[in-house]
This record gives structure tokens, C-alpha cells and sequence, in this order.
């Protein structure tokens, strides 16, 4: 008779996932052993998945068994037995599957640098879980194809503990909502993620053009014009640009620059202006959808903020935040906070 060991003698796997035991005919056997097979006790949701030990298992060889199962349970003591070996015993428990989460950085940090410093993405297997949550990766990034995704720290991650997830990109996109997934988690969690590029976080991008609202720092408050007047051509609900072009051309801000919004963004560069009314309505859109201060992205107060687009004589249009209400104006003397933006082609 062949002598079988198996090891471990005691298996935990979480449900609709996979243990695996080695059975070893002993060196110290005088036959090989022939047909070894796992018995699966009645009731048990536990299966075989697959076997290599086949119908011969040389005398010092050893062959692998996989089980798996749907549902928790356990312990269930399975027996294993060749037709020529004596019986050895795993004791399998099937625990649910571990649950994991994004904990670190607070959703307002959770920004790429396109072509530049990555975001680390924190995951934290639950410290309640009874297995390691293994191969945890971004499974679904159809909204920003281009991301880069280092998984190499995630690979098993025991119960408590966390693993880092590198993202980069070289390629700018409006806010994306990644998933989170291991291979045999129970959940996984999504999260919007946002791209920092050319001094701002980008809010709208098709075909790698696109447009971006210019870093909180450098946000600043000021009045419209420190003159009434009507401004020919500054009255377009949707191009920025050219409002802006007709603003810083038009006396009642050549006349005191400081206090005309437009010229202090032309003044951080030329590339920088006014967003019109419907930019920013879609700079809330993109990063501020939770209607909520802090927004997910962007270090908006609670504030109504000038756009480029006149009303009439002594009244502007702009969008207040949180709420994103756009059908607001304001007098042109009211000293309110300003975000430029910019546009970008690939």
C-alpha cells in the first residue's frame, strides 16, 4: 500500500474563490498510488475544481487538488484516498469573501499630475475579513483609458491591513470614476478621480483637447469692472475667449486693471481668461457634482463666482457654488471670487 500525506492539513479560501492542497506519495512507499481523489462529504457546496494527480502518482511525487465553492461553510473534513493509499483528512473553511475600501488621500487630493507625480491610492482590506484580499487593481477605467495603474503592492493583502495602487497619466481627462476591484473581494468600491495639467484641473477633454480651471491658489477675488458700461461683444454665454478679448479692450478695465477680473487673468498669462457663463457651469459640473462644500474637487467656497458674460450696464452674469445655480447676477462693483481657465490641444 502507498503511504499519502497532504499539506495543509487545514485549508481556508473565501466562497467563489479557490484553496489548494498538495498530496505527496511518500518517498518511503512501495507502489505508486493510483486514482487519488478528494470525496466531497453530502450537503457540502464545496467542489473540485480541477485535480493533477491523475491515475498514478510516481512512489516521491506529488500532485495538486483545487477546490472551490459558492458559499460559506466549514469546517467540512474532506477526505482524500487513492485505491491502493490510506486516508488523510483537510479540514476546508469557506469564509466570505473579504471586503475592501479607498482610504487614503480624502477625495479633494485624489488628482493625477499629467506627465508628472502619480496618485497614490490607498485600499484597505477590512480588518473584519477572515482571508487576504488578493490581486486588488483598477478593473474598470473606461473613462480614462490612458491610466496607468501600478498594482504591484496589492498582490495579497491581509485583513487590517492596506496596499498602495500608483496611478499616472500622460493624458489629460475631465474627472473619471475608477473601480476598484481584487479577485476575490466582495465589493468594489468606485471613486472619481481628477487631472492636474498645464496649472489646473482639467473639466472638459475630447480627442485630447480640452479646457482646465486654474488651481485654488491662484484663484482671487475681484470686482467685474470698477466702470459701468456697456461692452460690445462680452455677452457670450459660451466663449470666454472672446469676452474676454472684448473686456480687456474696452475702458472701463484699461482704465483700473487691477479691479477688472478679465485683465487679472490675461495678467497670469495670455493663455488664461474669464470663463463665460456656461464654462463655468460645466467647471461645477465636473468638479463640484456633489453639490456639496467641500466640492470633490477644486476648493470652491460657498460663493457666487464671476463668469465673462455681461448682462447689461451694471449687471454680470456668474454660477454659485455648491448649488450651481446659474440663473444668478451681480452688480459689476461686487468684489467676488474668480477661477480663469484656459484651453489645451494635444
Amino acid at each position: 500500500m502507498a503511504t499519502i500525506s497532504v499539506n495543509p492539513t487545514t485549508l481556508l479560501f473565501a466562497e467563489n474563490s479557490t484553496g489548494l492542497v498538495t498530496v505527496t506519495n511518500s518517498a518511503g512507499s512501495p507502489v505508486a498510488a493510483e486514482n487519488i481523489a478528494a470525496t466531497i462529504p453530502g450537503g457540502s457546496n464545496i467542489s473540485v475544481q480541477s485535480t493533477t494527480c491523475g491515475a498514478s502518482l510516481a512512489i516521491g511525487a506529488s500532485c495538486t487538488i483545487t477546490f472551490t465553492a459558492s458559499a460559506a461553510e466549514g469546517p467540512t473534513t474532506i477526505p482524500i484516498a487513492g485505491g491502493n493509499t490510506n486516508t488523510v483528512n483537510v479540514d476546508v473553511t469557506v469564509t466570505s469573501q473579504p471586503q475592501i475600501s479607498i482610504t487614503n488621500p480624502i477625495q479633494q487630493e485624489r488628482v493625477v499630475t499629467v506627465s508628472g507625480a502619480g496618485l497614490s491610492l490607498e485600499i484597505t482590506n477590512d480588518a473584519g475579513s477572515a482571508v487576504n484580499a488578493n490581486a486588488i487593481t483598477v478593473s474598470n477605467m473606461a473613462a480614462c483609458p490612458n491610466l496607468s495603474v501600478d498594482d504591484s503592492n496589492c498582490a495579497s493583502v491581509a485583513p487590517g491591513a492596506t496596499c498602495t495602487l500608483e496611478l499616472t497619466s500622460n493624458t489629460p481627462y475631465a474627472p473619471c470614476t475608477i473601480t476598484v476591484s481584487g479577485s476575490n473581494t466582495a465589493n468594489s468600491p468606485q471613486t472619481l478621480i481628477a487631472f492636474f495639467h498645464l496649472g489646473g484641473l482639467v473639466f472638459e477633454e475630447s480627442g485630447g483637447s480640452g479646457k482646465v480651471v486654474i488651481d485654488v491658489a491662484q484663484g482671487f477675488d475681484s470686482r467685474w469692472t470698477s466702470f459701468y458700461t456697456i461692452i460690445a461683444g462680452a455677452t457670450s454665454l459660451d466663449d470666454g475667449v472672446a469676452n474676454t478679448d472684448a473686456i480687456v479692450a474696452d475702458v472701463a478695465c484699461t482704465g483700473s486693471p487691477s479691479e477688472c477680473a478679465a485683465q487679472r487673468c490675461r495678467d497670469i498669462s495670455a493663455d488664461w481668461y474669464l470663463p463665460a457663463r456656461n464654462e463655468l457651469s460645466a467647471v461645477h459640473s465636473a468638479l463640484c457634482s456633489n453639490l456639496a462644500i467641500p466640492c470633490n474637487f477644486g476648493g470652491f467656497s460657498t460663493a457666487f463666482y464671476w463668469s465673462s458674460s455681461q448682462l447689461d450696464l451694471t449687471i454680470a452674469r456668474g454660477v454659485i457654488f455648491p448649488s450651481g445655480n446659474s440663473i444668478n447676477i451681480n452688480d459689476k462693483f461686487s468684489e467676488l471670487p474668480v477661477r480663469c481657465t484656459r484651453t489645451f490641444t494635444p
